[in-house]
């Protein structure tokens, strides 16, 4: 009894209060939104919320130093999840990403995000590793590419995409900028040579690299020439591969999604299927203007106009109904949200518990980034939900736990008991 009431303690006077209320207020304000979306939905949605808050007692009901000790089984046991998928797994459009047990069902992915997150502060927190970069980054990058691939091939790539996000907690801990720099690139490169002749790419690509060793032949080393031989020759191969790539791995509505960025939702071949969602998002956000239209009063919302607007597309029914006035409240309230774990993660004294923080705030904003790129038309619409607001038992619970153990994290630091 001494031992609950003393981590009571630390849940009432010690956690982050700032955290700690815009977590509160973030979770209220959707589940009012989703309200409005649908009834039946935020009922159930009630529930998750009310498990969410019983996580957060157990999570500290335990010290950080137990968190450490399971990371490498947690780890190990929602890769096991991930290749079950491949026999167990329930096809729900296109995709065998979910268990369903009877009316409860489950996405592993989520729980990947929790394990990675811990795996990678892992390694990145031995001693060992530390010594030896090229180990450390390497174990580092597997950590998160292995399930990344196993996700990406189920197939779900909108989902392996946030595990992205794990580079820029690289980069935090030493990794180059150029190395992101050369990623983005690549990636922006395999999008253009997409939509048009890869040889329009690859003969400037060629140009731009002969007119550069030229100029620089007096002050260019041997093993820089090796470098930008290297990265132009990656370049243009990935130019050249992309667009049989594109043409026999992904499936038709991954292409379509794509191909919407560089064309657009009203196209006769876009705008009956994929653009539809895409346009009725648009329109619905549009038609808020400053204000909104009030609370329940939205007319595209309340037509179900927008499918699955209750996950993917939940932004689009608070830009109708808030306006842009409660749109930039909620992208502010975001912002101070993620910001606070980014300082928090910056006070930790422990590599451990510094990199899990970075992890959760990357996660984070890589979700919100990308979920308001997709309602408004300036990402693919690849199934990332809005973290706190679109519906999902599993996505709640999984976000929920990633903040508070984190918080529990901080709370040991704030204190010096570990």
């Amino acid at each position: 009894m001494k031992i609950i009431k003393k981590h009571k303690f630390f849940l009432l006077r010690n956690i982050d209060k700032i955290g700690f209320i815009l977590y509160i207020f973030m979770v209220l304000f959707g589940y009012i939104n989703l309200y409005s979306v649908s009834h039946e939905k935020a009922e159930k949605q009630l529930l998750w919320i009310l498990f969410s808050f019983i996580s957060i007692l157990i999570i500290f009901l335990f010290k950080p130093i137990h968190y450490k000790n399971i990371t490498p089984f947690f780890f190990l046991f929602t890769l096991i999840l991930l290749i079950g998928l491949f026999f167990l797994g329930k096809n729900i459009n296109g995709s065998k990403s979910w268990y369903v047990l009877g009316p409860i069902s489950f996405q592993p992915s989520e729980l990947a995000k929790i394990s990675t997150s811990l795996m990678i502060s892992h390694i990145l927190s031995r001693k060992d590793l530390i010594k030896n970069q090229n180990k450390f980054f390497l174990y580092a990058f597997l950590s998160f590419l292995i399930p990344a691939i196993l996700i990406c091939i189920q197939p779900d790539p909108g989902s392996s995409v946030v595990f992205s996000s794990f580079i820029f907690t690289l980069y935090r801990e030493g990794l180059s900028i150029f190395f992101i720099f050369y990623l983005l690139l690549s990636t922006i490169i395999f999008l253009i040579s997409i939509v048009i002749s890869p040889w329009r790419i690859v003969f400037p690509l060629f140009i731009i690299f002969f007119s550069f060793i030229i100029y620089n032949k007096k002050n260019l080393s041997w093993n820089n020439f090796i470098f930008y031989s290297f990265f132009v020759i990656i370049c243009s191969l990935i130019s050249i591969g992309s667009p049989f790539f594109f043409k026999n791995f992904f499936k038709k509505h991954h292409k379509d999604r794509i191909n919407i960025l560089f064309q657009n939702e009203f196209k006769k071949q876009y705008r009956g299927d994929i653009g539809y969602n895409l346009l009725y998002s648009k329109t619905a956000i549009g038609s808020g203007k400053l204000f909104g239209k009030g609370y329940q009063q939205g007319t595209i919302t309340k037509g179900k106009f927008v499918p699955e607007q209750h996950t993917d597309y939940i932004f689009c029914a608070l830009g109708e109904e808030w306006g842009f006035l409660g749109c930039s409240i909620l992208v502010i309230l975001y912002l101070l949200f993620i910001s606070r774990i980014y300082f928090l993660s910056d006070q930790q004294k422990d590599i451990f518990c510094r990199t899990f923080g970075y992890s959760v705030g990357n996660i984070l904003f890589i979700h919100f980034f990308i979920n308001l790129g997709m309602v408004m038309g300036i990402f693919p619409t690849i199934g990332i939900v809005l973290p706190f607001f679109s519906y999902g038992g599993s996505s709640l619970l999984s976000f929920t736990i990633l903040v508070f153990l984190f918080m529990r994290i901080n709370v040991s630091n704030r204190i010096s008991l570990v």
